[in-house]
């Protein structure tokens, strides 16, 4: 299906730019370039997206909105630099905003996954997501996601997805072939509303969705995660999310169920994790402490506690074991899921 397409007729080169490449590739249709609300409203039933700059006088908030119970897709482009252009888009709950700098095939992208997708049979029953993220430095994320990943597989369908887009890790640390990967999971959930099994990888009783490797392209949206994320917990019983480090207030990790938070036991490892839950946003994560010294435990702890002002969950100390099967790209050592599953942080 084609996405048909409504843009704000706007001088800057983002909106020419955009109708030209629809004309040329046929990627999406443009079916109106309005210069008044009541032209977007008049052809309603001919729009699945409105694409809007924040520079022009009548899109609000409270047009923006509209829009949105109309059942349009949005997507909102503001000057760059423009502060409170870019404000009032999301106030208004744009689905995608985005300097008016994007380039333009990334801007096909989002259209594409901001348009109203096939109807999908609602279950009864959504499977449980559960993000794993933790302060920037590689505290361990992608290995507590692998073990609380494959415990869950002995409790229900589980799915491991890489949602790391800055540094995607899985497919290497399971020396898994690079595609298909999460972009082409993307695709098919927005063609089919699905997860098909041939955009997972198997690894014993557990799926896994890799995160993307592909330089030269523009790196996934976080709402084609979401999507990705979405349909899985439709299929699955159990969504484990690497999301990787998280500095700032993230939608996937909000939306999640349950978050783990891990947590390198150093100096650095620690203050990082201060910095994060002085601002978090989304559920009360759940703190796992990595690579502790048996002999520091209780020094580590009583740290984290006052910097972090959260109980440590789970204690995982470092071993030799631990780091050979990683290097050996093997499923996480009996040890390290212990520690974890001691404490309950598995489902």
């Amino acid at each position: 299906m084609t996405i048909r397409v409504a843009t704000v007729l706007s001088a800057r080169e983002w909106e020419p730019g955009l109708v030209g490449y629809a004309k040329e590739t046929a990627a999406i249709r443009v079916v109106l370039r309005a210069y008044r609300p009541a032209d977007i409203e008049l052809h309603a039933n001919d729009i699945d997206v409105v694409v809007a700059g924040g520079e022009v006088s009548w899109v609000t908030s409270r047009q923006v909105s509209a829009w949105r119970r109309l059942g349009f897709g949005v997507i909102g482009v503001y000057p760059t630099g423009d502060g409170p252009a870019a404000a009032l888009l999301e106030d208004g709950g744009a689905d995608e905003v985005v300097p008016d700098t994007i380039d333009v095939a990334a801007l096909v992208q989002a259209v594409r996954f901001v348009a109203p997708s096939h109807e999908q049979a609602s279950p009864t029953e959504r499977g449980r997501v559960i993000a794993v993220t933790g302060p920037r430095g590689a505290p361990g994320c992608t290995e507590v996601a692998l073990a609380v990943a494959s415990m869950s597989s002995g409790r229900g369908s589980t799915v491991l997805v890489d949602a790391d887009i800055a540094a995607p890790a899985l497919a290497v640390r399971l020396g898994l072939p690079p595609r298909p990967d999460i972009t082409d999971a993307a695709d098919g959930v927005r063609g089919d509303g699905e997860v098909a099994s041939e955009y997972l990888h198997s690894v014993g009783r557990l799926s896994v969705i890799t995160g993307s490797h592909r330089p030269g392209e523009d790196p996934l949206r976080d709402t084609m995660i979401a999507g990705v994320v979405d349909a899985a917990a439709n299929q699955f019983d159990n969504v484990v999310l690497d999301t990787g480090a998280v500095s700032s207030r993230s939608a996937l990790i909000e939306a999640s169920d349950s978050v783990l938070l891990v947590v390198d036991a150093s100096a650095v490892g620690i203050v990082r994790a201060a910095q994060i839950t002085s601002r978090w946003m989304g559920p009360q994560p759940t703190l796992i402490l990595n690579r502790v010294d048996p002999r520091d435990r209780a020094q580590v702890v009583d740290a984290v506690r006052r910097w972090t002002g959260l109980e440590p969950s789970a204690v995982v100390p470092e071993r030799r074991q631990v780091r050979r099967t990683t290097a050996a790209a093997r499923m996480p050592d009996r040890r390290f899921t212990n520690a974890l599953s001691a404490v309950g942080v598995a489902p």
